[in-house]
């Protein structure tokens, strides 16, 4: 019998990781499996980066990049001209935290492999979607159907919408853990991830993956404190307040503010949200109750 723990975007969120941690002490697992999104969005991303290290040190770790590093790796020299706004400051802010070795490590990460286990079926894993970094099944439900009709491997994973799910199809069978630091599960103050059981086949039957989803508690209200304490509440202003309030209600109020925004520009005529001025930022503000 083989157990992995199965996470996915983490976001910053350092409390989450280390009540995952914990977990798995109590309950160990063979490896861990990481589908990417590890930082931005939250304070102090030098401690994630910490906890990451040390857990690959402790355990074997099969890991991918999601797209919030590509994002930093685009910009590793801030060409793109991020800056204390409600548009970008977060990554901002985040950008100036990593180190080169933070950034060269995730550099050297993969975007999507095949997971080989002996004695059982193969486990595809990715971030969003095969061949999309960014590809959301819950967004865009033409993509769900196409990659759900026909999955590369027996067992396909992927994270990125930050929901918990299982998809069972004749084609092989779609995992979700959610997401570890910045849960969309309506309900909020929680880190989600999943476990991983395989269990190998006999001479008359295949081996399969049994999952367990899980949603444990972590220190949420110190989590939040550190908003303040760090700084990144002054530099990611709007989007800021936006996580905050995802992260205690289960909503995400953090996707809405983004498409909204992404409307606005539209309506405006602007090349992108990073054009709009603060104020419009302060009118979603009100909006969302943010």
């Amino acid at each position: 019998m083989t157990r992995y723990g199965l996470i996915s975007d983490v976001h910053g969120n350092y409390k989450a990781l280390e009540a995952f941690l914990k977990y798995i002490e109590e309950y160990p697992v063979d490896g861990i499996i990481c589908l990417g999104d590890y930082v931005t969005d939250s304070p102090y991303p030098e401690k994630t980066m910490s906890l990451l290290y040390d857990m690959r040190e402790e355990y074997p770790c099969y890991m991918l990049r999601g797209n919030r590093e590509d994002y930093l790796l685009n910009n590793r020299d801030n060409n793109l001209g991020w800056k204390p706004s409600s548009a970008n400051g977060a990554l901002y802010y985040t950008l100036k935290h990593m180190t080169k070795k933070d950034l060269d490590f995730f550099a050297n990460l993969p975007t999507e492999k095949e997971l080989r286990t002996v004695g059982l079926p193969s486990l595809y894993i990715c971030h969003g979607t095969p061949g999309d970094v960014r590809g959301n099944m819950q967004e865009d439900r033409k993509l769900r159907e196409r990659i759900l009709a026909d999955m590369p491997f027996p067992y396909l994973l992927g994270g990125h919408s930050h929901c918990q799910e299982i998809v069972v199809r004749d084609s092989g069978t779609y995992i979700n853990p959610g997401s570890l630091g910045l849960a969309i599960d309506g309900v909020g103050r929680k880190a989600q991830f999943a476990v991983l059981t395989g269990r190998e086949g006999t001479d008359n039957k295949a081996g399969s993956w049994e999952v367990q989803f899980l949603s444990i508690e972590y220190d949420v209200e110190g989590f939040l404190k550190d908003f303040q304490a760090s700084g990144i509440d002054e530099i990611g202003m709007t989007l800021n307040k936006a996580v905050k309030k995802s992260l205690v209600t289960g909503v995400n109020y953090f996707l809405r503010c983004i498409l909204a925004m992404q409307a606005e520009a539209e309506k405006v005529g602007a090349g992108s949200v990073a054009e709009l001025p603060e104020e419009a930022w302060k009118v979603l503000e009100e909006r969302f109750e943010l």
